[in-house]
């Protein structure tokens, strides 16, 4: 029989496969868009970008299979043969397949989307949602093994958030602050009851929300690494923009200010990163709100630092400085309701009474 330290090794292995599977699945999910976006005459469901995705489903499908069938002792129903964490990649694997029959009807049917309507399709939405069960995979499992509440965060576990960020940032693209052009397009204020004022307003009204959106991207996901292990993982911020960043930007085409913007944002985010392992941990428990704003304000510090060597800043400074200001209000607040609640005020009460034990 295997020892527990065994038993963790070969779970740690196990779930790194699936999450490997996984960037393939999410490489091609890029790959598709990337085609949607600039082969606008595609008519056809069986494409070169679809086999790639497909048979990448395929193959996550023969390795769960396998895990399963593997897990399973002598005379076990096989339903009680899934290891923990992979219920939901068995679902996410028969809903993928569901997804995709119905997206082949949807497609013949009613044609090829060939821009903003192939990211909010229902059928793509279900696509990406069974996605989402499937890279979820090495959390749950490592949720499943954690003990008292203290989650180990493995590898494949962190590995399987910047997956997901990575698969939220594909869903989100169309308001993500890296593709736009944001700060760097000319922008003059008008006075209101000017004609036109709507009109000139309304990019940057979507670059503002984009700010705010993808600060939610990066965010939320370092504050669910938090939610028990209270010691950020080391270059977690770095991997959680890498992925909202660099593979939106890849799917548009490597557009010059958004590789600029990427870059900048990479380079702040590894400074952070560094920051936080020197950071005292009471800080981390008692003043999260601050830690979070200060990274949302980094990251796009840094951002339009580079914007401004390669392309310029054309924004008025009242405007690229207030979206700075109101992201990391943003990354603030999402810390603040994240610490908010009864949990949290128990085990700080457990903690007053420990400490006067």
């Amino acid at each position: 029989m295997l020892d527990t330290a065994d038993n963790s090794v070969t779970t740690g292995r196990r779930d790194l496969v699936t999450e490997l599977l996984g960037v393939w699945l999410l490489l091609a999910v890029f790959l598709d868009g990337w085609a949607h976006l600039n082969l606008p005459s595609l008519e056809t469901f069986f494409t070169p970008w679809h086999a790639a995705l497909y048979s990448g489903m395929v193959a996550m499908a023969l390795w769960t299979a396998s895990v399963i069938w593997r897990n399973r002792g002598p005379g076990q129903p096989l339903s009680q043969a899934v290891p923990p964490g992979y219920r939901g990649t068995a679902v996410g694997v028969v809903l993928f397949a569901v997804a995709g029959g119905l997206d082949l009807l949807w497609h013949e049917v009613l044609g090829i989307e060939v821009s903003l309507d192939a990211l909010v399709s229902p059928t793509h939405l279900l696509l990406g949602f069974s996605l989402f069960l499937i890279l979820g995979t090495a959390v749950r499992s490592a949720r499943s093994a954690c003990r008292a509440g203290n989650l180990e965060w493995t590898p494949a576990a962190l590995f399987a958030v910047v997956l997901m960020t990575g698969l939220g940032a594909f869903f989100l693209i169309y308001c993500s602050a890296f593709v736009r052009p944001g700060p760097t397009a000319l922008f003059i204020p008008t006075p209101v009851g000017t004609p036109g004022r709507l009109q000139s307003e309304m990019p940057v009204v979507i670059s503002l929300t984009s700010y705010l959106l993808t600060t939610a991207l990066i965010i939320a996901p370092f504050l669910f690494t938090l939610s028990a292990s209270r010691r950020p993982a080391r270059g977690i911020v770095t991997m959680l923009v890498a992925a909202a960043a660099w593979l939106p930007v890849a799917m548009v085409g490597f557009r010059p200010f958004a590789v600029a913007g990427a870059a900048g944002a990479t380079a702040a985010a590894i400074l952070a990163d560094v920051l936080l392992a020197r950071l005292p941990k009471v800080w981390v428990d008692r003043r999260l709100p601050s830690v979070t704003a200060g990274i949302a304000a980094l990251l796009w510090t840094g951002q339009l630092a580079a914007y401004a060597v390669a392309d310029g800043i054309r924004w008025p400074v009242s405007l690229w400085l207030g979206a700075v200001v109101l992201s990391a209000a943003a990354a603030a607040g999402l810390a603040l309701l994240s610490s908010w609640g009864p949990a949290t005020r128990s085990a700080q009460d457990a903690g007053v009474v420990e400490g006067r034990m």
